[in-house]
């Protein structure tokens, strides 16, 4: 169903395209299409269009640099999120996919920086405190990290694997009870791993 609807996208894109072939938005939107579809390389030549049409456009370069993530082209992908945030130093997501990418990288500092520009941009950006409270947890940095998934279940109340990493920072952080109750409610709201931490760290 989903693959039939992004087809149909794709024969009404070509037809706009074939009206005016200096649409940007146009080759940037059917890439978007074959990326989903994972045509890949039918993905790449759009974005390449789409940014040799408009290259003060940022969302090629974003969504070129989510294709070459999936492909493991890490460097390549770095290279477009650096150009996004050159274009769009504004756009919280552009420096949360790179502080993701950064992760990946294993660039762990640089990943941090980059989660709170997001955080500073969007302050309701969840995605952002989670991989913050996240990066943090991962440099034993268990203080900040426990401030970023306190903000990140302010958020949303359902996020159960936040809870999750609430509740691990407090307990490493000495707080042991804290986390154990943050741990429980992980599990109320159906993050079946957390039953794990408990058995092992709230008998």
């Amino acid at each position: 169903m989903q693959q039939g609807k992004t087809r149909e996208a794709i024969e009404f894109i070509n037809k706009a395209i074939e009206k005016d072939d200096a649409n940007a938005d146009a080759f940037n939107l059917r890439g978007v299409a074959y990326y989903e579809l994972k045509e890949y390389p039918s993905a790449l030549l759009d974005f390449g269009q789409a940014i040799k049409i408009k290259p003060t456009s940022y969302r090629p370069y974003f969504n070129r640099a989510l294709l070459y993530t999936d492909e493991n082209k890490l460097d390549s992908a770095f290279a477009d999120y650096n150009k996004s945030a050159e274009l769009a130093p504004d756009t919280a997501d552009v420096f949360l996919n790179r502080g993701q990418l950064l992760v990946l990288m294993e660039r762990p500092t640089e990943a941090i920086a980059d989660f709170e520009k997001a955080t500073k941009l969007d302050d309701n950006n969840k995605m952002a405190w989670y991989n913050l409270g996240n990066t943090y947890y991962r440099n034993k940095d268990y203080k900040k990290a426990t401030l970023a998934f306190r903000q990140t279940v302010r958020l949303d109340a359902a996020y159960g694997k936040a809870f999750y990493g609430l509740g691990l920072a407090q307990w490493n952080d000495g707080e042991k009870d804290l986390g154990c109750t943050n741990l429980k409610q992980a599990l109320n709201v159906g993050y079946s791993d957390a039953a794990n931490a408990l058995a092992q760290f709230c008998k």
